[in-house]
């Protein structure tokens, strides 16, 4: 499932699909290992999850569980608790 990513390298101001980043084996560690790279500007370990709410680019502060999978949320959408 693609997420929501967002680069945030000095200067780029790329925002996409992780399905559009870059992958490659890593040439430091256990070839196994991925490194992943902005699309934009080639930078390794620049991009960051962003809220799976439309049009929000907020990094992602909660992780929730749901009955349809998962939720990535930044604070501003942060899933309301339910008190039992």
């Amino acid at each position: 499932m693609a997420t929501k990513q967002s680069c945030m390298a000095l200067g780029c101001d790329w925002r996409g699909s992780s399905d559009d980043m870059l992958r490659a084996p890593s040439p430091f560690f256990d070839s196994r290992e991925t490194l992943y790279g902005c699309p934009a500007c080639k930078a390794v370990n620049s991009l960051y999850l962003v809220c799976d709410e439309p049009e929000c680019w907020d990094l992602v502060a909660y992780g929730t569980p749901t009955s349809d999978g998962y939720r990535s949320t930044c604070s501003k959408h942060k899933p309301r608790t339910v008190a039992g």
